[in-house]
């Protein structure tokens, strides 16, 4: 899997970003009767509060 950088946020040009992880009732499961899930992580500006990159973090557990 390609490693996406982002550097700069596209909406306001901040480079002062962060990670955060949507976990609970956010987490992305393969299907309604899938027993296990994964937890997305997203890229987060800091000056403007947008979610700038979102990924799953075990993409294997949806296959």
């Amino acid at each position: 899997m390609k490693n996406i950088i982002i550097k700069e946020c596209p909406y306001c040009g901040s480079t002062d970003l962060t990670k955060g992880y949507q976990m609970g009732d956010g987490i992305v499961y393969r299907d309604k009767a899938a027993a296990f899930g994964t937890v997305v992580e997203h890229t987060i500006c800091k000056d403007c509060s947008s979610i700038v990159y979102s990924k799953v973090e075990k993409p294997e557990i949806l296959k």
